[in-house]
């Protein structure tokens, strides 16, 4: 029998009794926007399962709030006004999970979630277990899009090697089934609820970790002045779309030299007290009351945390006029609680110590990471660890911005963007002072230097710049969560590390420092545990186990064998089978096909293109993928693949060929590493 609930029975649910067939049907009402995440969302939700369903001792997990207006007829679904997002992705999750051999009896039975009044995303719904196609690009707009890329998103990490695997053991899914909970809230029907959804999702009420953050910072720090600094640098760094040389200094460019030196280029100082006494006006933003209210508080008294949430959590940053700096031009891969995980990275990391796991830059726990960092320090020292966090944030956010890639979305070529949402093309410049006239007048401007001088890095398409910019796109597609960007830690660890040591930071050094981290990866990737994963012959792993970073490592290698200087690495997760696992038997033949079918998931048989790519190449014939010029500019390798295929077969020699050819040249990278490695010691 279906459950009813009252208006005020509010509940918390486990994912195992969400669609159950006892429990009440949902149904997403038509004023909702369609289903919109993507892989960064769903693999977030997926993986903090995984991190809380694997610790010692596993505690209750809460997803979040399920906001439902009840129906006006027991036979009638819930409406859901908050929360379709996660509802929709656990819905496909359950169902992906029950197609799996073994698993449907643990899953159990699952009621339906619908879409009112939106037949083909009910449809694809009714369909997630089975294969099913995304649309073309130009159809990405459908109201079931999003649905079935989450649908082909699910199954491929399913597929992936060890994070299918550990999401399938059964203490993961018995902790999903029965420990990860939604809490599921009422609201009377009566209410506007298209009125009630448009708050629900503009309101931004709720104190943010950052706040949080902040304010407990503010509460160590008793000088007003010192409180000011910090609210000062941490107001800047947090604008993420505008150089922090522009935002700690809008509309002051005396002060802006003062702080980043004459040509606005410079590191800040790491002195505490000289940084303050660069920033902070005494008249204007300490002691007036209208800048931080922090005069309000006594020089001897402490904020509470209250105190310091409700003087600090809002404020404002100033800009100069549109067309000072190109407005936002520059789109920062990162948000600003990430930052502040990779500052404490590399602030806590010893300066060359081990790297931690993906959980010291998961913004879930941003909270607990600056709590367990405070307090670990005797309380004297708390003082001098917040003034110290307060300049290297904003000296790791300058070489952040100085050295880290961007998206320029002036140079919009039209197939490199990171999303569907994200226009631009990877950039890599810094800030540097400039100048205008109008008239008799002179004015400074911001200009744009490429980070490395051609003097130093070479001018021309094979530049260390040019090198440096590929090699960071290729990181930033392959490893696309925050928590995983360790590359940047490393990157961000070593700039710094030069920088108080005041030795030069090279185009030479810097590539050096991004293929040793790219290096270490590919190591790792190309030598698995055989006990743990299926292998070729050469110990090769196969199919969709084989990491992202193999792909996206050799075409950057690639572009210096091919001369392909051009290339531009775009968003690519999907794992494409050249000669395909099922044929067109209409259109088979001998020449395209594969006698031994252990190689259809042989490296050199596969490559790595776009979710929609993959769907679009479908069971077709090497010969007719070859013909895909726009899938072929998403991969070198694919490149490659489809000009043999092209000269007029694609069999098990071929891919015995190019499987060697791929592996070979991996192989001398690693080889060069470790030869120079050797020789630097």
């Amino acid at each position: 029998m279906t459950q009813t609930i009252a208006q005020d029975d509010v509940q918390a649910i486990p994912v195992g009794q969400l669609f159950s067939p006892d429990a009440p049907s949902y149904s997403i009402p038509l004023y909702q926007r369609n289903y919109t995440w993507g892989e960064e969302q769903i693999h977030r939700l997926i993986h903090d399962v995984f991190d809380e369903a694997e610790q010692e001792e596993a505690k209750d997990y809460f997803l979040g709030n399920l906001v439902v207006a009840p129906p006006q007829r027991a036979d009638e679904p819930l409406d859901v006004i908050d929360g379709q997002q996660r509802l929709t992705t656990l819905y496909i999750l359950l169902v992906k999970l029950s197609s799996r051999p073994g698993l449907k009896d643990r899953i159990g039975p699952l009621r339906p979630l619908t879409y009112e009044a939106r037949e083909k995303a009910t449809r694809a719904l009714r369909g997630v277990a089975d294969t099913i196609d995304e649309p073309a690009e130009d159809e990405k707009d459908r109201e079931d899009s999003g649905i079935l890329r989450a649908s082909m998103i699910i199954e491929q990490l399913l597929d992936g090697g060890a994070d299918g695997d550990r999401l399938q053991t059964p203490q993961v899914i018995d902790y999903l089934l029965t420990r990860v909970l939604v809490v599921r809230m009422p609201i009377d029907r009566s209410t506007d609820l298209n009125r009630y959804f448009e708050i629900m999702n503009t309101r931004g009420a709720q104190l943010s970790p950052v706040d949080i953050v902040k304010a407990r910072l503010l509460r160590y720090l008793s000088d007003p002045l010192d409180r000011a600094l910090l609210n000062r640098v941490w107001t800047a760094c947090s604008d993420m779309e505008h150089y922090v040389g522009m935002s700690a200094t809008a509309g002051n460019t005396s002060q802006r030299a003062e702080v980043f030196g004459p040509d606005w280029d410079q590191m800040p100082t790491a002195d505490f007290s000289r940084l303050r006494a660069q920033l902070i006006d005494t008249t204007s933003e300490a002691a007036s009351p209208a800048a931080d209210d922090a005069s309000n508080t006594p020089e001897s008294t402490a904020l509470t945390l209250d105190d310091a949430v409700a003087a600090y959590s809002q404020t404002t940053v100033r800009t100069e006029s549109e067309g000072a700096d190109g407005g936002e031009r520059f789109t920062s891969q990162i948000t600003f609680p990430t930052l502040l995980l990779q500052v404490l990275a590399v602030e806590g990391a010893g300066r060359g110590s081990a790297r931690e796991d993906d959980r010291q830059l998961d913004d879930k726990l941003l909270v607990q990471r600056f709590s367990a960092r405070v307090d670990s320090l005797p309380p004297p020292e708390r003082i001098d660890w917040v003034r110290k966090f307060t300049t290297d944030l904003l000296r790791i956010r300058y070489l952040f911005d100085h050295f880290i890639l961007k998206r320029d979305a002036t140079l919009t070529t039209g197939h490199e963007s990171t999303t569907d949402e994200e226009p631009g093309s990877w950039s890599l410049y810094r800030l540097a002072r400039g100048s205008s006239r109008r008239g008799n007048n002179g004015q400074d401007t911001p200009r744009y230097p490429s980070t490395f001088a051609a003097d130093e890095s070479g001018a021309g398409p094979r530049s260390l710049h040019r090198r440096i910019l590929l090699l960071q796109s290729a990181l930033r597609i392959t490893y696309t969560s925050p928590r995983t960007m360790h590359w940047m830690t490393d990157a961000l660890r070593y700039v710094t590390e030069l920088t108080d040591h005041d030795e030069p930071i090279t185009a030479q050094g810097f590539l050096h420092c991004l293929e040793s981290h790219a290096h270490e990866r590919l190591r790792e990737a190309v030598t698995p545990d055989p006990d743990k994963e299926e292998t070729g012959p050469d110990g090769m792993a196969l199919g969709f186990a084989i990491p992202r970073i193999v792909f996206t490592y050799l075409d950057y290698l690639l572009v210096e064998e091919m001369n392909q200087w051009d290339f531009t690495f775009s968003y690519r997760t999907s794992v494409e089978h050249f000669s395909p696992g099922t044929e067109d038997i209409e259109h088979s033949s001998f020449a395209y096909r594969l006698e031994d079918p252990h190689l259809l998931d042989w490296f050199g048989n596969l490559a790595l293109v776009t979710v929609s790519t993959n769907s679009k190449f479908s069971n077709y014939l090497p010969a007719q993928k070859a013909n895909n010029h726009d899938a072929r500019r998403q991969s070198l390798k694919l490149e490659l693949m489809a000009r043999r295929a092209e000269t007029g077969s694609w069999n098990d020699a071929d891919v015995r060929t190019h499987h060697e050819e791929m592996v070979e040249l991996l192989r001398r990278a690693l080889a060069g590493e470790r030869a120079r490695s050797d020789s630097d010691i």
